[in-house]
């Protein structure tokens, strides 16, 4: 049974096999890129998604339904590097990373949930379940999660290394589902968020064993000088940070990726996906 589902792997550029061949994966390849967008339209969408459905998205929802949708399009963008070549995967698969906070004792932990082909989700479908799979997450009883986090934290820690060495091999370079642990447990991509503390400015990293080409990252929406039809007006601008695999992401995917982004965030009802709305 395979953990991962793939197409067979096609011709490539003579730039991207270059590119496969000069680095591992990704600790080296790594480049950024920020795109600032007036929030307005987005924050009205989701007021007036959550006035019809009851459910509560975020930018960071928004976002994450924007990426799925552009990878949908951008198949190659939606790759996995295995074996110095790029498969296209089958599935959208998002990664929304979570902080854990135990109040009580001033204690954080990350963690994270997959939303399953997020591409033919709605807005309001994946806050829906977004929720829940948080709820479960901060209770301990995600069948998803929980019990992988128990048996890593029961590791010592000079043995992590060479268990998720192990692990990666089995799972992403063989492509094989190992029973007791989630398939395909990072996704195709992912969002994370700082906005909710405040920050404006921030870079996440490519997490080697997720395998992602691309996280973006939600800075905070703040009012800022912005130029509508050649005047200037106070706007809500939201900041998005990109981390790109430059194995996958050249300048000029990264340069359509960004103004897909942008098209599809200051029009948002784009994203609207009647077929699975609740």
């Amino acid at each position: 049974m395979r953990n991962v589902r793939l197409r067979p792997a096609g011709d490539l550029p003579i730039f991207r096999r270059l590119a496969l061949a000069a680095w591992d994966d990704p600790r080296d390849p790594s480049i950024h890129g920020t795109l600032e967008l007036d929030a307005t339209a987005a924050l009205a969408y989701l007021e007036t998604l959550h006035a019809r459905t009851g459910e509560r998205p975020t930018l960071t929802h928004l976002v994450g339904r924007a990426l799925a949708v552009v990878l949908a399009e951008r198949p190659e963008l939606h790759v996995l590097v295995r074996r110095g070549r790029l498969y296209p995967r089958e599935d959208v698969d998002i990664f929304f990373q979570v902080a854990l906070t135990d109040d009580a004792c001033s204690t954080s932990d990350l963690s994270g949930l997959v939303l399953r082909n997020a591409d033919r989700k709605s807005v309001a479908a994946i806050a829906h379940e977004f929720g829940e799979r948080l709820a479960q997450i901060r209770r301990d009883c995600d069948p998803h999660i929980a019990a992988m986090r128990h048996r890593l934290a029961a590791l010592p820690n000079g043995l992590l290394r060479p268990v998720q060495a192990v692990l990666d091999v089995l799972q992403y370079r063989l492509n094989l589902r190992l029973p007791g642990l989630p398939r395909d447990s990072f996704g195709s991509a992912a969002v994370t968020t700082v906005g909710m503390f405040g920050i404006r400015w921030a870079y996440a990293p490519l997490f080697p064993p997720a395998h992602w080409p691309i996280i973006l990252l939600v800075g905070a929406v703040t009012p800022r000088p912005w130029v509508v039809d050649d005047r200037v007006e106070v706007r809500p601008v939201l900041p998005l940070h990109a981390t790109l695999d430059h194995r996958v992401v050249d300048g000029v995917q990264a340069a359509r990726l960004s103004a897909r982004i942008e098209e599809l965030l200051t029009h948002p009802e784009l994203l609207d996906a009647p077929a699975d709305s609740p």
